[in-house]
């Protein structure tokens, strides 16, 4: 069986690098393990316009969030199905705060994603804080659902195998890549944190990073703003809320320990002041590389092996552009990539 294209992995990355691929009428085949935790299966899928241990906007937020929203979009059109969420960000702010906040309003470069402080009383269930920030055009994207509705869009096409992945298994013939009775021109490996240990991308800088969070149930939070204050609070309806997340860099496993969640209950402790239920707790390896921005481009000895990865904490947001960057890439090799995300940086 030939194929133009082999990808590795069916998380948010080889998801939408797939879908761009289809709709550019490409011939590809999905290798994906569907006993294989990834992170998108665990991530809230928030996505927020702006970093606010600077406040300032988030990388590349004006030409990634047009093309985010976009894509989504045409998603639910084709899977019948609503996917994307927008919500507004109401951060609590203390006072060095609120004027840094005030400073950033007036910044017309700003201006698009943040409002004037609101000091007309609380939101329900908060704590005494007295001025709040919002930010807009920020929201959430069920994730988990989506990856679940592509999954069975490919199988139905016949473009997805469901098979354990190993190394040893990759052939090369009359420069073609060969994996169990299929040649393709390229494979494209969208592995999340699991390319740390790809022999292929040794000298990739990744840095993995544990993140954890929980679901609760509460009567009384507004459900149609995300908080954010130290961690963020997320409405998912009926009352459910998913309240994160973590960072670690040293624990490289995907099970849930009893420090994060406490560490994660004391902050909220610290935001809300009404009773709630502990119902779920989730841990997930975010794939990241050390300086935080994506990796993609084709191995500099390996014409046909390539990598589309380290999407790390702003993958819903930074998934749709690079993947309509990856497509156009591997389309036309001359395509210039952004030297931020380009894979020669490390080599």
């Amino acid at each position: 069986m030939e194929k133009q294209f082999l990808i590795v992995g069916q998380g948010i990355a080889g998801s939408l690098l797939a879908y761009e691929m289809y709709k550019a009428g490409m011939n590809f085949t999905i290798i994906s393990n569907p006993e294989i935790k990834k992170a998108s299966d665990v991530a809230a899928g928030m996505y927020n316009p702006m970093v606010f241990k600077r406040l300032t906007k988030s990388w590349m937020v004006d030409q990634i969030l047009p093309v985010m929203t976009n894509s989504y979009q045409k998603l639910e059109e084709e899977l019948g199905e609503q996917f994307l969420f927008p919500m507004d960000i109401i951060k609590p702010l203390v006072e060095d705060e609120g004027k840094m906040w005030e400073k950033r309003i007036f910044d017309g470069d700003f201006s698009e994603y943040m409002e004037e402080k609101n000091e007309r009383g609380l939101f329900s269930g908060l704590k005494n804080f007295s001025v709040f920030g919002k930010v807009t055009k920020s929201g959430h994207v069920n994730l988990a659902r989506l990856l679940s509705k592509l999954r069975d869009f490919f199988k139905d096409k016949g473009l997805l195998i469901e098979s354990n992945f190993e190394y040893k298994d990759l052939g090369f013939i009359n420069g073609n890549i060969t994996w169990q009775g299929i040649t393709a021109r390229t494979i494209v490996f969208c592995e999340g944190y699991h390319a740390a240990k790809n022999p292929y991308f040794k000298n990739i800088a990744f840095k993995p990073t544990k993140g954890e969070l929980l679901e609760i149930e509460c009567e009384g939070l507004p459900e149609n703003n995300i908080i954010n204050k130290n961690l963020f609070v997320l409405p998912v309806g009926n009352h459910r809320f998913k309240v994160g997340a973590t960072y670690d860099w040293k624990d490289q496993n995907e099970e849930v320990t009893a420090e994060a969640k406490t560490d994660l209950l004391s902050r909220l402790d610290k935001i809300i002041d009404i009773p709630y239920t502990v119902h779920n707790h989730w841990a997930g390896v975010r794939p990241t590389i050390s300086d935080r921005r994506p990796v993609l481009g084709v191995h500099p000895q390996h014409s046909g092996i390539a990598i589309f990865n380290g999407l790390g904490t702003k993958g819903v947001m930074l998934a749709p552009y690079f993947a309509r960057e990856m497509v156009q890439f591997l389309l036309f090799k001359s395509y210039p990539l952004d030297k931020e995300v380009d894979i020669r940086r490390f080599y």
